[in-house]
């Protein structure tokens, strides 16, 4: 049978989440935590200037998300890829919810 990817959803630390999440455009990304700039998915597992371990990669370019998926199995990664518009509304929302604290 052949295999597909499938989203699915499970509660995170909107936080945590941006604490270790790598945003990819192409082939490089950027350190969601520090917005270090110019890193590889594959080569830079932790950040060279914050020193934040990726656990989750998010994909800008829509169009780029199958061919990175396949990268992530072909090397063996763990990362946990999440929808960027998710991560962005939760970010969002977290900004608008401590403004009227």
């Amino acid at each position: 049978m052949k295999e597909i990817y499938i989203r699915t959803w499970i509660k995170k630390n909107i936080d945590d989440v941006t604490k270790h999440l790598l945003i990819i455009d192409d082939l490089y990304g950027m350190c969601a935590n520090c917005k270090e700039p110019g890193l590889n998915f594959i080569k830079n597992k932790i950040c060279p200037k914050c020193g934040t371990e990726f656990l989750y990669l998010t994909i800008r370019n829509k169009n780029e998300i199958g061919k990175i998926l396949n990268r992530i199995e072909l090397e063996k990664l763990s990362y946990i890829v999440i929808e960027k518009e998710d991560w962005e509304k939760a970010v969002a929302k977290k900004s608008i919810d401590s403004l009227f604290q």
